[in-house]
């Protein structure tokens, strides 16, 4: 790793906060949005024509982001209520989720529009019926729906009306996952039969939209970006998913933090030379999460290190334990969990899901797993260093207090001269 410029490291100590800043963008970002074009055109064109469209893709690509700033907008200039839904946890979803369908009404079409108990079909059709509009709903991170529900008589329910709410064809619907979830999300077909009939997968970005949304997040803040930092960005490994294309979260990661970064020292352009200071955009990826976790007293980072190995899969991705779980791998340091539970969940490094078996923990977004990893390892290279350290100055010393017995020895035994 390259060495840093001490001005450079200052301007970044207060990046903790940033962690739940990094969020997706939303109904007012239509602006930023960049390289989406495309598959809103899609995704509206089949809400022409069609009643269900799923949206996939790879954790990180901008689901939410293409929702909120993309598909939200669009939808309400062809004259339609959109509404975003993303609160799955807890058993009240299905109510909660009429309540967020009546509140955009109310905001959208019928200031006096209220909910009346009944099945989703009939609420979309009763807004339908007093507003001369059709009712669009945007079910996101949909995810978490098939992961925190599943055999259960709530999710029975809610798989049935969801269905017929489709069928009638009482308003459209476009669901939103990643793709690794499409296969506990089949169980659906038994509901809907041509459940994945009209499916558009999110791609990564290619470089020229990445360093136009580099380029249009610094302007709003009434920063310049250096050509040079701008390709830094875009094709830095930890960004790049494959040549030509670029992973949207890393990148807002990246440039997320120097944006912020330039702002405290005052520049006026988000500068290649800062780039080369922080140790390169890999480095500042990687890294993102250092200042949060740096924020635990010791014996809290050191139990942290130790759930590493059960919250993160071998190939680096996230997985969900039980506090029992975590409990019990903490050994002698388990008194510490419940408070350290709540200061991580608060900092945003993990967060809790209800299941139906129990509460789970797991890192907060897919994509800090490997970032996660990457401190993990940093730290293990630490601890084995200093192992190998102490080894050695134990074995010389064991060596040369050796040597002075032997000494001692053959000076006692020796004739005298």
């Amino acid at each position: 790793m390259s060495n840093r410029h001490p001005s450079a490291r200052q301007s970044f100590v207060v990046y903790g906060t940033f962690l739940n800043q990094l969020k997706a963008l939303t109904t007012k970002d239509e602006d930023l949005l960049r390289g989406r074009g495309e598959v809103v055109r899609e995704v509206i064109d089949n809400c022409r024509s069609e009643r269900l469209t799923v949206l996939t893709a790879e954790a990180g690509m901008g689901l939410s982001s293409l929702m909120e700033a993309g598909l939200f907008p669009a939808l309400r200039r062809e004259g339609a209520i959109v509404v975003i839904f993303r609160d799955w946890q807890g058993r009240a979803f299905a109510a909660n989720l009429r309540e967020a369908i009546a509140e955009a009404v109310r905001q959208q079409g019928d200031s006096s529009f209220y909910t009346e108990g009944g099945p989703l079909e009939e609420l979309l059709s009763r807004a339908s019926g007093k507003t001369g509009k059709v009712v669009v709903v945007l079910l996101d991170q949909f995810e978490d729906y098939v992961r925190c529900h599943v055999n259960s008589v709530a999710s029975d329910a809610f798989d049935a009306e969801l269905a017929r709410a489709i069928a009638t064809r009482r308003g459209i619907f476009v669901i939103g996952l990643q793709e690794h979830a499409l296969s506990a999300f089949e169980r659906l077909k038994q509901h809907i039969p041509n459940l994945l009939g009209f499916r558009v997968s999110l791609p990564a970005l290619d470089i020229q939209a990445a360093g136009e949304a580099v380029i249009a997040e610094a302007r709003r803040i009434e920063l310049d970006v250096e050509p040079a930092a701008v390709e830094a960005l875009v094709t830095a490994p930890a960004v790049a998913v494959e040549p030509g294309k670029v992973h949207p979260f890393f990148l807002k990661i990246a440039s997320g933090i120097l944006l912020d970064g330039e702002t405290r020292v005052k520049s006026r352009a988000v500068r290649a030379a800062t780039i080369e200071a922080r140790g390169g955009v890999d480095r500042i990826v990687f890294e993102s999460l250092d200042m949060a976790i740096g924020e635990l007293n010791t014996t809290s980072v050191d139990l942290f290190f130790r759930w590493c190995n059960l919250l993160i899969s071998p190939e680096k991705h996230r997985l969900s334990v039980t506090a029992k779980g975590l409990t019990d791998y903490a050994g002698k340091l388990n008194r510490f969990v419940a408070p350290l539970l709540n200061q991580i969940t608060q900092s945003g490094i993990l967060r809790s899901i209800e299941t139906p078996e129990a509460i789970r923990y797991e890192i907060s977004r897919e994509c800090y797993a490997p970032i996660v990893r990457d401190w993990w390892e940093r730290r293990e290279a630490v601890i084995v260093a200093k192992r190998r350290a102490a080894f050695r100055v134990k074995s010389i010393t064991v060596a040369v207090s050796a040597i002075i017995l032997m000494y001692v020895v053959w000076l006692i035994l020796s004739p005298n001269k």
